[in-house]
């Protein structure tokens, strides 16, 4: 294990700043297989703090590490590792989600139903006293909770959106880069609206509802007594719902295939 942990510590520097055709080399003689190997047997907490940075490594702007890193269920092992005492294997594990909640739509949403978010609101929520770790762990758990949110906002359940959106815009104050509060934003937006739709879905479904039961209320009436009832006119109609949304176009994390 101590050489295997040596050389994937070696190996993280080279590929975080690696192109791409390196990347692909490392693919071909397995690295990543060896590094999740790491991360799914060894009780060693170094070992799986190097193994999950290395998965951060690779699959940053790398779009094959993020397949082929999902195909070996690393988001499974990493999720599990987010209530480690660690702060460090913590911050690897969030990083690494992230990386990988960039593959797609498809595949973060299969990330948030490993559900993460539970860990996640918790790092958003950096302690008295904090350091520059628990400031990057608040920025990476945010920016995945902006793409899981994106990918299936229904995971989060309405009694707990206000207490989000106040951890997302306090870790958009706390950002420094411009990009991460742009990203963060666009999340918070995204939660608001969820709660807009599902009034307007709520009215709408009212309308229609004191529709039916009044087009029925005069049909029974008008065969019993027709000449003492005006028929409904064109105004009596309730409006119809809106059916087009507009959806949220996903922030650099991961934009729809055309």
């Amino acid at each position: 294990w101590e050489k295997k942990v040596a050389a994937a510590r070696a190996l993280k520097f080279l590929a975080f700043n690696a192109d791409m055709e390196y990347k692909d080399g490392l693919i071909k003689l397995g690295f990543l297989r060896t590094i999740v190997a790491i991360l799914n047997t060894s009780t060693d907490t170094a070992a799986n703090e190097h193994a999950a940075s290395c998965m951060y490594s690779m699959a940053r702007e790398h779009q094959s590490s993020k397949i082929e890193l999902i195909r070996l269920a690393a988001p499974k092992r990493l999720v599990q590792l987010l209530d480690s005492e660690s702060k460090q294997l913590r911050l690897n594990c969030t990083a690494a989600l992230y990386a990988l909640s960039c593959a797609g739509r498809t595949h973060c949403r299969d990330i948030a139903m490993l559900r993460p978010m539970e860990h996640l609101q918790t790092m958003l929520q950096p302690p008295v006293g904090r350091t520059a770790q628990d400031d990057q762990m608040q920025l990476f758990s945010a920016l995945l909770v902006v793409n899981i949110v994106h990918a299936k906002g229904a995971i989060v359940p309405k009694h707990a959106r206000p207490e989000l959106l106040d951890s997302l815009r306090q870790a958009h104050d706390d950002a420094n880069e411009r990009q991460a509060r742009t990203i963060i934003s666009l999340g918070i937006k995204h939660i608001q609206r969820l709660d807009s739709r599902g009034s307007k879905l709520k009215d709408s479904m009212r309308e229609r509802s004191a529709s039916v039961a009044k087009r029925l209320s005069l049909s029974r009436g008008s065969s019993s007594n027709s000449a003492t009832l005006n028929p409904l006119v064109h105004g009596d109609e309730p409006e119809s719902p809106r059916t087009s949304r507009s959806k949220l176009g996903l922030p650099t994390a991961f934009s729809r295939k055309r």
